[in-house]
């Protein structure tokens, strides 16, 4: 019970020195327009971020209004950019002998700078360990979700431009999603679908989009909403057919 009320006084202190424009973004929030960048040399390309980004919208238009695809954005719409920085597959990630390797030349070289004769002793522990832990980590994810999944590595920024208009600033928020924290969003596959390529992608999507909807959540005290809101979806034409008139009930026999 205390941690959590310790988590809600911190939290509180942080809302309460919030800069004006990120306060009124949160007491009033705007449409936000989703672009979303990938490395350029991602398999799949166009149809990977396009995955990507429609599952960020989709999961962002549950919290906030979010502008639709190739819609015309109003002029103090706000901008979430979103850069993933690497989508790396399961068999190009660092193994755990090179975790270790790294890590215990850091904790060396570090140890031996502070004069402690137990540096080379030092690093092959700590490098030791941190292999285990890696390797470990690894083997729980597969185990878990039955497949091996990607690490999505991003930055992603939310803008607010007409704030610099007025030479304010715009950022309303900055932060990483490391893909450990990916990983830990996704959900397990049933066994038809674990060797689905298709299927793993969708899924590590939708884990991405959660990551990122669930930070914003926090920083700005967004509620789920009933129905997704979007802005700029086309009006529905009306029907051009006459409306028929209601059916008059037929009687049988004399009035």
């Amino acid at each position: 019970m205390l941690p959590r009320l310790v988590s809600l006084a911190i939290l509180a202190a942080a809302l309460g020195c919030q800069r004006p424009e990120v306060e009124a973004f949160r007491r009033q929030p705007v449409p936000i327009l989703v672009r979303l960048e990938i490395p350029p040399d991602t398999p799949g390309g166009e149809q990977v971020r396009q995955e990507y980004a429609a599952a960020l919208r989709a999961r962002l238009a549950t919290r906030s209004t979010v502008v639709v695809e190739g819609a015309r954005a109003p002029e103090d719409a706000a901008e979430l950019q979103v850069n993933i920085r690497s989508i790396r597959s399961g068999d190009r990630p660092a193994s755990a002998a090179a975790v270790g390797v790294a890590t215990g030349i850091a904790v060396g070289t570090l140890s031996a700078l502070a004069g402690n004769r137990h540096a080379t002793f030092d690093g092959f522990w700590w490098g030791l360990w941190a292999g285990s832990h890696a390797a470990a980590e690894r083997r729980h994810s597969e185990y878990s979700l039955g497949y091996r999944p990607n690490r999505v590595n991003a930055v992603v920024t939310l803008r607010r431009p007409a704030l610099a208009r007025q030479g304010r600033d715009e950022v309303l928020a900055d932060f990483d999603v490391d893909g450990r924290e990916v990983i830990q969003a996704m959900r397990p596959l049933g066994a038809a679908e674990r060797e689905d390529e298709f299927r793993i992608r969708e899924e590590e999507a939708r884990a991405f989009a959660r990551v990122v909807v669930e930070e914003l959540e926090r920083r700005f005290e967004w509620t789920p909403r009933s129905q997704p809101s979007f802005y700029g979806l086309p009006e529905r034409e009306p029907d051009p057919r006459p409306a028929e008139a209601p059916a008059v009930p037929r009687k049988d026999g004399p009035p």
